[in-house]
């Protein structure tokens, strides 16, 4: 458009924010093929013929050494990291526990080392992440260089609060790290890239995943913001949950310039791969061709962790909680087997099948509104938030709501069980796992009438005061508590727990596998002693829902292991969530039972 006026001679002045994008844009245009053909080269471990990548790979691996004083990058990660410093603008695919915030952390300090005329210099970090990972960060950064990192926290939405944030971005020596939450980064936007432009900053997207939407306020603000910044790296372990239209978003993200060109789709043709359920499709291996250069994945299978064990314990409820459970087992099956079309009876059955699972465990759950058992940011929060499922029988009522006085959930038993026989004869501390907060809230009583002193890891617990207890918690000769009882909807992600626990106790679980699996990673991830065992102890009701969860969740993991060391892991081909096939065990396995 400028030459086009100019050729007609209009006089045209681009103004100062277009200046800076066009010069950004043209400095990626320059690079941006050697950077291809090389970052494929580094991705592949197949540079050993390059004598100028073998070089830049020994200078980098020379600065890490005086700069990454307290860690050492094994061999995949240092792979990864040089990956990231060499492309600039990359993705890091590598599964929950794999050390992916050494790896930025690595490139980074090669980045800030270079001279400052280097157009690939920077001297500023800004990471976007959910809350609970701005402590891991600031830890991290302690651990990987000798000291506290200069930090500052852009969390809080007060008046007084948004007042120091913006003191921040606009501070001439700013701190050298800057968190803040992806749905900070709207409220900030123009703020931000202001300050994108006056420093020469690596921008990070820590759990990615969250801005897949291009649709989305977060996923719209922050690609927007990419534009102005040196670097750009993606972060998840879970690029594509749902679909190949997922990968849009970060690509637009980290080649804001040029996404359309790497992809080689449109979001619709991406939407349309996602569809194509045959097994040799040549265009998924296309588009994984064309965006293999910038991304990087270290697989489950690579990690060489030390072994798991698992141990699944049948428990028998008591005998008010088995007839609250059978009387409403029936009654809802019924409903179940019987033409359930339509946006609301579907909406129903979920609340229903929430109410089963709190019955399996705890029958008093039975007695609360669903929004007050549900974490808020729970998926199924719209679900009782919209409708709930009352228990009608006024009989069954009256014996839900004198449940507390006449029995114990059998589940807690068992955990007390499993934590004086199994856990603390062995010096170890555990997390225990359980979807509803009023469970968690029970249960620390339930313990500390036993005299087990526990902490909570749920949604309304203030971010100070999780970070306390994750710091404690991880101290191996600090005692003054042992568990933790946590929801995977608040801490499920970034959090690692696995320096002082290496055992976990699941009260319940949802019929997300991922979901599962990435609570089970903060305890077996990269770090562990060699031989050190990871325990998982599954408690399940006998002849209730908890039964079909497991059969089905264990023929989700058996598929998604496989799906998990692909490089680019469909997630939503094995864990859609939708509870048709929840809904036809169960129905079978009360048959069976009746």
């Amino acid at each position: 458009l400028k030459d086009i006026l100019k050729k007609f001679g209009y006089n045209q002045e681009l103004s100062e924010t277009l200046k800076q994008a066009v010069k950004n844009f043209d400095r990626e245009n320059k690079i941006f093929d050697e950077i291809t053909r090389n970052a494929k080269l580094i991705r592949n471990n197949a540079f050993e013929k390059k004598p100028e990548l073998v070089a830049s790979f020994q200078s980098f691996k020379q600065v890490l050494e005086q700069k990454i004083v307290n860690r050492r990058l094994y061999s995949l990660q240092l792979l990864s990291s040089f990956h990231m410093a060499f492309a600039q603008n990359s993705c890091n695919f590598s599964v929950p526990g794999s050390g992916k915030t050494s790896i930025v952390y690595g490139a980074y300090a090669y980045l800030n080392s270079l001279p400052e005329d280097d157009p690939r210099y920077v001297e500023k970090l800004l990471v976007i992440g959910p809350l609970s990972s701005f402590a891991p960060w600031e830890n991290e950064y302690e651990d990987c260089f000798g000291k506290r990192a200069n930090s500052f926290r852009m969390s809080g939405d007060d008046i007084n609060t948004k007042k120091i944030k913006h003191q921040h971005l606009y501070s001439s020596n700013p701190a050298e790290v800057t968190l803040i939450s992806h749905g900070g980064v709207n409220i900030f936007k123009k703020d931000i890239v202001d300050f994108l432009e006056r420093h020469k900053t690596m921008l990070v997207v820590d759990e990615a995943h969250r801005i897949k939407n291009p649709d989305g306020v977060w996923g719209r603000s922050i690609t927007e913001i990419s534009k102005a910044a040196v670097a750009r790296v993606v972060l998840t372990g879970t690029p594509v949950p749902n679909g190949y239209q997922d990968i849009y978003n970060l690509y637009k993200f980290i080649y804001p310039f040029k996404f359309k060109d790497i992809l080689g789709f449109h979001f619709q043709n991406l939407q349309d791969l996602t569809k194509d359920d045959s097994q040799n499709n040549s265009n998924v291996d296309r588009l994984k061709e064309n965006i293999s250069p910038f991304f990087i994945r270290i697989k489950k299978s690579d990690l060489n962790l030390p072994p798991i064990v698992e141990k699944t314990i049948p428990v028998n409820m008591d005998t008010c909680q088995r007839e609250i459970y059978d009387f409403i087992e029936s009654k809802y099956v019924e409903d179940f087997k019987k033409n359930s079309s339509g946006t609301i009876k579907d909406i129903l059955n979920r609340a229903k099948l929430i109410r089963l699972r709190q019955a399996s465990t705890n029958p008093a759950l039975l007695f609360k509104p669903l929004k007050d058992s549900i974490d808020i940011s729970d998926v199924n929060s719209n679900i009782a938030n919209n409708i709930d499922e009352y228990i009608s029988d006024s009989s069954f009522f009256d014996k839900i709501t004198k449940y507390p006085n006449v029995e114990t959930p059998q589940k807690f038993k068992e955990v007390l069980n499993i934590l004086n026989s199994r856990i603390f004869p062995n010096g170890g501390k555990v997390i225990i796992w359980t979807i509803f907060v009023q469970n968690a809230k029970e249960l620390k009583d339930y313990l500390n009438k036993n005299r087990i002193a526990s902490r909570l890891l749920i949604g309304e617990i203030e971010t100070e005061e999780r970070e306390a207890t994750i710091a404690k918690f991880n101290k191996v000769d600090d005692e003054e508590f042992k568990v933790i009882i946590a929801n995977p909807f608040s801490v499920g992600e970034s959090i690692s727990l696995h320096r002082g626990c290496h055992n976990a106790i699941y009260l319940e679980r949802d019929y997300s596998c991922t979901n599962f699996l990435q609570s089970k990673d903060r305890i077996h991830r990269v770090g562990l002693k060699e031989g050190q065992l990871t325990n998982y102890f599954y408690l399940i009701s006998k002849d209730s829902i908890d039964e079909v969860i497991e059969d089905r969740l264990q023929i989700k993991i058996a598929r998604m292991e496989n799906i998990i060391n692909d490089d680019i892991p469909l997630f939503g081909i094995v864990d859609n969530n939708d509870e048709t096939d929840l809904i036809k065990g169960l129905i079978d396995a009360y048959a069976r039972r009746s």
